[in-house]
């Protein structure tokens, strides 16, 4: 091993290249086993051989995946809707209300000041 602050011909955003200090530690990088792992572990032996994902069926997978998601949006939608339903009649009723409130204010205090309508204006006064 060479005794080098580090190798300066590598781009500064990777984290490990050829010949940097690890890769001296370990040696170069053998095939068909894990690298940092020992001797004996091989990647058939951590996470299975290959051929084993053969006998899985990933349509079937992906489709009860596809429907479970299609019945999750199904079942937001309809909340959605049962909450906005709920929005608008509590909407309804609030303008239902604020009606009812303005006429009596205009019956028992027909000469107050009201309150301005959207132009500006109060019910009370007159434009030109």
């Amino acid at each position: 091993m060479s005794n080098s602050e580090g190798p300066t011909d590598q781009p500064p955003h990777r984290v490990a290249w050829k010949g940097d200090v690890y890769s001296q530690v370990l040696g170069n990088e053998r095939s068909g086993y894990v690298r940092g792992l020992g001797l004996g572990p091989t990647p058939s032996i951590l996470w299975g051989d290959r051929s084993s994902f053969g006998n899985i069926d990933q349509d079937d997978s992906s489709n009860e995946v596809v429907q479970w998601l299609e019945h999750e949006i199904t079942e937001l939608k309809a909340k959605q809707n049962e909450e906005m339903n709920m929005m608008k009649q509590n909407l309804d009723n609030m303008q239902s209300e604020l009606l009812q409130m303005r006429q009596l204010m205009r019956k028992y205090a027909p000469n107050e000041c009201m309150p301005q309508n959207i132009n500006g204006t109060s019910s009370g006064q007159v434009t030109r």
